[in-house]
């Protein structure tokens, strides 16, 4: 078994050197013994009264308490604190690791670390990082059998964010580096340390393999840090225990922790070409960040702002006949429940259970993400809102879920179930889900949808009765009934004879029963009458 290391890793010093050894004692004291102190962002301060400070561990008058590892400043006026600016002693137990590189420790820990910001990012006072330095990292690590388990930087990622948590800091669009979202991709550490912003931020681990397409690896875990002793009282100080990778089983090592997701990093590979060719023009420029590329969100906001005052555009037309839309004579409306602007709620052929219904567009379209208009989508959720009420008052809860595959037409299944089940609900969808090889992830209460899945791709989107959400990025073969197979299971619904709608066939007299007895029921609710 692989010995542990603890370590300490801290956000921006900026010359607090006092308050951070201070806080470092205090816990090597009481939860230590340490092995090591990380340092990201930048250290060094030109205030008087840190240069004091500084000056008096130089002198050995004050000492730093355990091993300590810093990266390089990020402005030319803090480089007179190094001897050498690839690396360097600052005082005893205090090391500058140098402008970027790989660090091995004795233990057999494999660091890689780039100090600085990306230099065409960088302002006159900044110093910083090239694509070349970024090549040579990976031509190193790459040479090596060994992977990486901490990957230190000064500047974000761009993009990070993706696929998470919004950031309270802004949009790393905006402040992160392409380049080290590159690194990240091909070096895949197993873990990610940040500072430069001043915010505590602890993403969701996310995958660095393909499902179904690639061998599974270890995840990434990425947490940004802020400032020392900052008056915000954010967290500035990260504790954890590490066994180097190269000591570790890979079943051990390659744990897929519940809450993980795919790679935040999207269309990395076409920004760094356009950085590299910008690169090649030379640096007698800096880059301007307001002209960056916009996020997904600004995108979808500056679109809705640009359509504002002009007609809605008609839904695609259908290839061939459709079953759903609602102008189409092949649709069955005896089995319509509710009709309102955008969308109509109807009874499924074989339903699940009797309270199960579908949400649909009245126009033609494949899925939720390929909705053009907002206020369709809002049309959607007000549906769902009144079904959920519809349903609690006769003690039920619902389970929303869309396939978009192999599917035409957009349709949301909305399902009771008890509500004394709906805990068992999560429990039973992930445990049938690996069973299957089927990779759930779990999105952030704030994220949307088409912010997870590109246009066209196929999915299985699911929520559930407390509001957790999940997505499964289809690639190849999908069980087709999943949803019904799930909800159908012993412990829950437990009607496993009627898993494909096919196998429940009713009469048409049956069908106007059942629709009318639902119009019944969702009638108080319904917001169209």
């Amino acid at each position: 078994m692989a010995e542990n290391l603890k370590i300490l890793v801290v956000g921006d010093v900026e010359g607090q050197y006092d308050v951070l050894f201070n806080r470092v004692r205090t816990i090597n004291k009481k939860s230590g013994p340490f092995d090591m102190l990380l340092c990201v962002g930048d250290f060094f301060s030109s205030d008087p009264a840190a240069e004091a400070q500084l000056e008096s561990y130089k002198l050995a008058e004050k000492q730093v308490p355990i091993p300590t590892l810093i990266l390089g400043p990020s402005k030319q006026e803090h480089c007179r604190y190094l001897q050498d600016l690839k690396g360097c002693e600052v005082c005893t137990n205090l090391t500058y690791l140098g402008d970027y590189g790989v660090f091995t420790g004795s233990s057999g820990l494999r660091m890689v670390y780039v100090s600085g910001k990306q230099q065409l990012l960088t302002k006159p006072n900044e110093i910083g990082f090239t694509m070349e330095a970024i090549k040579s990292i990976e031509v190193q690590v790459g040479n090596s059998s060994t992977g990486v388990d901490i990957l230190l930087t000064s500047q974000w990622p761009k993009g990070v964010e993706n696929l998470a948590a919004p950031l309270d800091c802004g949009n790393s669009e905006k402040f992160g580096s392409s380049l080290i979202s590159r690194l990240t991709q091909k070096i895949k550490p197993r873990y990610h340390f940040v500072g430069s912003e001043g915010v505590y931020y602890e993403r969701f681990p996310y995958r660095n393999h393909e499902v179904l397409q690639e061998k599974t690896h270890h995840v990434t875990r990425f947490i940004a840090l802020g400032k020392v002793g900052n008056a915000n009282k954010l967290k500035w100080i990260y504790a954890f225990n590490i066994a180097p990778m190269a000591k570790m089983s890979a079943l051990k090592l390659n744990e897929q922790p519940a809450n993980t997701t795919s790679c935040p990093y999207l269309n990395t590979l076409e920004e760094e070409e356009t950085e590299a060719r910008k690169e090649a023009l030379g640096n007698q420029y800096f880059y301007d960040v307001s002209a960056d590329v916009m996020s997904g969100n600004t995108r979808g906001n500056k679109r809705r702002q640009n359509n504002q005052g002009r007609p809605p555009r008609p839904p695609p037309k259908p290839m061939g006949p459709c079953w759903f839309c609602l102008s189409s004579p092949e649709v069955e409306k005896h089995l319509v429940i509710s009709v309102g602007e955008h969308c109509y709620v109807a009874m499924p052929k074989g339903p699940l259970v009797p309270e199960h219904v579908l949400i649909l567009p009245i126009g033609h379209y494949q899925s939720i993400i390929e909705l053009p208009e907002e206020r369709i989508l809002n049309h959607f959720c007000t549906f769902k809102v009144a079904i959920q009420k519809a349903l609690k008052a006769k003690g039920k809860s619902v389970v929303f879920f869309e396939r978009s595959f192999k599917s035409p037409h957009l349709q949301i299944q909305c399902i009771a179930v008890p509500s004394e089940k709906e805990d068992l609900v999560k429990e039973v969808f992930v445990e049938m889900a690996a069973m299957q090889s089927i990779n759930l992830d779990e999105l952030p209460p704030h994220a949307e949808l088409r912010q997870v899945v590109p246009a066209g791709k196929p999915y299985f989107f699911l929520e559930l009765p407390k509001k957790e959400r999940f997505v499964c990025h289809i690639q190849g073969r999908f069980p087709l009934q999943f949803g019904r197979e799930v909800l159908s299971n012993k412990d829950l619904l437990n009607c496993v004879d009627r898993v494909d709608w096919k196998n429940c066939p009713s009469s048409r007299d049956q069908e106007v029963k059942e629709t009318a007895r639902f119009r019944q029921l969702f009638q108080p609710f319904d917001f169209t009458l």
